[in-house]
């Protein structure tokens, strides 16, 4: 029964995970009218740049609550800063013509992105568990 609560969780956290991907696409489509496939990588780079900076305070000896500050800020100042970037630069180019062109533009925008991401910040997945776990915890049933 503890396996099937933890499968639940799981799912229900995945879900909502791509309820916010396809809500972004969603909403990029009926405001800008363009498909825009690389904004999922815009997304991956802000969480890249979050964890970065939380471990850079933790590492610095700071206290654990400030890595929050650094986990949202990361977020944010990417988003403020690549998105006008890839706006003005690639989409721009691109408004107007055939769903093909607006695919195969963001298409490479995306494998850009994510290469870059691999070039900035390696292969290895950046974890910053620290935080969490001044969360406490919670049971649900028998699971906690």
């Amino acid at each position: 029964m503890a396996t099937l609560t933890v499968i639940l969780v799981d799912g229900a956290i995945f879900a909502a995970v791509l309820f916010l991907l396809s809500i972004g696409l969603t909403l990029i489509f009926g405001v800008l009218r363009i498909l825009n496939i690389a904004h999922g990588s815009v997304y991956a780079l802000g969480a890249y740049m979050a964890s970065f900076l939380a471990l850079r305070v933790l590492g610095v000896g700071a206290s654990p609550y400030w890595s929050y500050a650094m986990l949202l800020a990361g977020g944010v100042i990417v988003g403020l800063i690549v998105g006008p970037v890839v706006e003005r630069l690639f989409l721009r180019q691109v408004y107007g013509r055939p769903e093909a062109i607006q695919l195969l533009v963001t298409f490479a925008l995306f494998l850009i992105l994510d290469d870059l991401m691999k070039l900035i910040f390696g292969t290895q997945p950046l974890i910053v568990s620290r935080p969490y776990s001044l969360l406490g915890q919670f049971s649900l049933g028998r699971v906690t």
